[in-house]
């Protein structure tokens, strides 16, 4: 579960700074959805494992994550900083993993999450300084 405030994390509560309400390679309008790739699924030999245990669970952090271009950004409830690629379907899917190193956020990401309480300044600071 989530820490509240003052805790070392919080997951997103809404209002991401991004619009993921229109998107797609196409501009066809089609809402983002989360669709879980296999190559993350634990034991299939490629990719890093996916940490989001559920399709509502990995919906709601798409739906509130933080933009940056095509990649979407959130942290799951465990404190696991994940990144959602578009997988470029007509559905206008994505898929997600966690990151491996702390150059694969942002800067001006960071600092949202930063200002909305996401993670908190300790977080915000081992990050910067290269420590997931």
């Amino acid at each position: 579960m989530s820490k509240g405030p003052g805790g070392e994390f919080s997951g997103t509560r809404g209002n991401p700074p991004g619009s993921l309400s229109l998107g797609g390679e196409s501009g066809g309008g089609t809402r983002p959805t989360y669709v879980p790739s296999p190559k993350h699924e634990p034991g299939y030999g490629w990719g890093s494992e996916n940490p989001i245990g559920s399709q509502a669970e990995g919906q709601r952090l798409l739906d509130t994550g933080y933009s940056n271009g095509k990649q979407v950004f959130n942290v799951t409830d465990d404190g696991t900083i994940i990144k959602f690629q578009p997988d470029g379907t007509p559905q206008n899917g994505y898929h997600a993993y966690p990151i491996s190193s702390p150059s694969e956020i942002p800067t001006s990401i960071l600092r949202q999450m930063l200002s909305d309480g996401i993670i908190t300044r300790h977080r915000y600071n081992q990050i910067i300084n290269g420590k997931l």
